[in-house]
């Protein structure tokens, strides 16, 4: 994410980060934001350290040396040490920045960073930034105090530093830290230096309740039409009561991400379908998200719900019997409780009556347009169930769409598949609206195996 200047901000930032200010080689502290960082991106990308020590640039060319941070797996609100460490057998004068952040959320930091005697911490990314204690969402920058003894001036092969950090109260899902290392040669200057960076990625541990809830499990439906079962690889709602404490819920994303797939565990809470861990995409007290598995069958599965999965103290709900299972069970996704199905234009804006979804506006006879839905069947290539699609995945088996009645042809359907990108659950259809659609909410419906989408759907269609 870059990073947002005004003229005057950036004329500031170009003298703070001068050589005869900041740099390693005279002891000062660093600009924030130069570690790396992906979040702040000076000047729309990540920097470090070589914008002014350019000597041995880029970092990490000398493998001589190294930045290493020593940080543990998170439990929530329990503080613990991170120590940073920067070598090089030819240092004498050593320094870092180091900031954490929410994979799910990076522009906010994850947790407190705490300084010390050796470590001072700053706020935000302005050029003279606040010290620490940060306001709540700032972002916050450890790094080595002005002079001696935080660069420990005179001390050959390596620098370290030790301070503690608080983690997030909750379970925010996996944290990164990113740490930038200055193995200074002790000159005045920043010129002879190396700079070093490094990333670590940190799982929360013992986030789940010593006596777990006793959950109960209601129903079991298709996470787009609300109707009872689920299809292959689609998306489904579980409703009942007791899944998270009141007022708790978490979505996944990129930091609950396991292998480059959505987690089978997520919150403490897990769900199996016919036997089969399954992806979850959300959680709250009364509702869990989550995607059916790669199963190719029809006929009545178990599903049931698990707290604390794995743990000694896990429990299991009383399974859900009986729920249908097929190849496809077709349905759009809609906005909010209308029949309006979630849509988009081609340039990726929103497709809805403005009355519906404030800002969106109605599609035009002609148009070509993105629907979006779930259940649509086995595809080609086939994804497992919580992958991401790299690329397109068209449907394996024949299906029909029409649009106010009208049934498209061939070359009025430009794809439809897997959306690439999203969970392997969330399909697709590129869709050219027909000429003689009227205006109005016109009907909507993809026919799959003899098995059509929810009743009643449509579209805003407006000449």
């Amino acid at each position: 994410m870059s990073r947002h200047f005004t003229k005057f901000s950036l004329v500031l930032w170009l003298a703070a980060a001068s050589p005869a200010i900041y740099g390693h080689g005279t002891g000062r502290t660093p600009f924030p934001g130069v570690n790396d960082n992906p979040v702040v991106g000076n000047f729309g990308a990540p920097v470090n350290c070589t914008r002014c020590h350019t000597t041995f640039a880029p970092a990490n060319s000398d493998p001589a040396g190294s930045v290493r941070l020593t940080v543990g797996p998170y439990t929530p609100g329990k503080t613990q040490t991170l120590r940073v460490t920067v070598s090089h057998p030819e240092g004498q004068r050593w320094g870092f920045q180091l900031s954490a952040h929410i994979i799910n959320n990076p522009t906010q930091p994850a947790g407190i960073l705490t300084p010390n005697d050796d470590v001072a911490v700053v706020c935000g990314t302005e050029p003279t930034p606040p010290a620490a204690p940060c306001q709540p969402g700032v972002l916050q920058f450890a790094s080595h105090r002005n002079g001696d003894p935080g660069t420990r001036r005179g001390q050959s092969g390596s620098g370290s530093w030790e301070f503690e950090w608080a983690p997030p109260t909750t379970d925010v899902g996996d944290v990164i830290f990113y740490v930038a290392g200055n193995a200074a040669n002790n000159n005045g200057n920043n010129q002879g230096d190396r700079i070093y960076t490094a990333s670590a990625r940190v799982q929360v541990t013992g986030a789940c309740p010593i006596t777990p809830r006793q959950p109960s499990l209601r129903s079991v439906v298709n996470a787009a039409s609300f109707e009872p079962g689920m299809g292959y690889n689609s998306m489904i709602s579980i409703f009942g009561l007791g899944f998270a404490e009141p007022g708790v819920q978490r979505a996944a994303g990129p930091g609950d991400f396991r292998d480059g797939k959505f987690p089978d565990a997520m919150a403490c809470v897990a769900v199996e379908v016919a036997g089969r861990r399954v992806p979850v995409t959300f959680v709250k007290t009364d509702q869990i998200n989550a995607q059916a598995p790669t199963l190719d069958l029809n006929g009545p599965v178990e599903v049931r719900v698990i707290l604390n999965p794995g743990l000694p103290n896990e429990v299991r709900t009383v399974p859900a019997t009986g729920i249908a299972m097929r190849t496809v069970s077709p349905a759009f996704f809609l906005f909010g409780t209308s029949k309006s199905i979630a849509a988009q234009h081609s340039d990726f804006s929103l497709l809805a009556d403005p009355a519906v979804v404030p800002g969106a506006t109605p599609a035009r006879p002609g148009e070509s347009v993105i629907l979006y839905g779930t259940g649509f069947g086995i595809t080609n290539p086939v994804y497992q169930a919580g992958e991401l699609p790299g690329g397109l995945a068209r449907l394996r088996d024949a299906f029909t769409v029409t649009i106010g009645g009208v049934t498209l042809r061939p070359e009025d359907i430009a794809y439809a598949g897997l959306s690439p990108g999203s969970i392997s659950g969330l399909y697709q259809l590129n869709l050219r609206i027909p000429d003689s659609a009227p205006d109005g909410n016109v009907p909507v419906e993809i026919r799959v195996g003899g098995v059509a989408s929810q009743a009643g759907t449509t579209i805003p269609v407006k000449r």
